[in-house]
């Protein structure tokens, strides 16, 4: 039996230049976290924090590699974000997909995956920068609330999809 994703129409529209810009920028930013990292990791501690409360201050610390870890994870969760928002037929979502909304539907959730990726940098640059040793808990709760505001902006805008159809087919 084919999976749902199979029997889906297919993707047809083009992605806009502000989605493609901000997917970009998304993978820039972490490109530049990455050679933050790499400049600052031999003049680093042998200890380093690995985790911050909720007042933005370490509670937990841990070996210096520990940090080449957690942007190595980023990489490959922001990858994967990036990957799946070229690919929306693939994703689960909050209404059946017909051929009248599958566009549509498909080009929210492209939009809410770039959107994701964005709010993740922020949290990893706040993370990072944390790590080196600088003030910035209030920007990892700015990235937390972009992850749950984006979150919930592109299912109530997937809802809305409802009943619409694509004005491009």
């Amino acid at each position: 039996m084919p999976s749902a994703a199979a029997t889906r129409p297919r993707r047809t529209y083009r992605t806009g230049l502000a989605t493609q810009i901000l997917r970009g920028l998304a993978l820039l930013g972490m490109l530049a976290v990455t050679i933050a990292v790499l400049r600052a990791y031999p003049d680093l501690p042998d200890t380093v924090p690995t985790h911050f409360g909720a007042n933005g201050q370490p509670d937990s610390y841990g070996p210096r590699w520990s940090l080449l870890v957690l942007v190595g994870i980023w990489w490959v969760l922001l990858a994967g974000i990036g990957w799946l928002s070229a690919r929306p037929r693939m994703l689960n979502y909050p209404l059946v997909v017909t051929e009248s909304n599958a566009q549509l539907l498909y080009r929210e959730a492209e939009r809410m995956l770039v959107w994701l990726m964005i709010a993740l940098v922020v949290v990893g640059v706040a993370m990072i920068v944390g790590v080196l040793g600088h003030q910035v808990g209030w920007l990892i709760w700015v990235g937390l609330a972009g992850t749950l505001a984006v979150t919930v902006a592109g299912i109530v805008r997937m809802i809305r999809v409802d009943g619409r159809t694509d004005p491009d087919a």
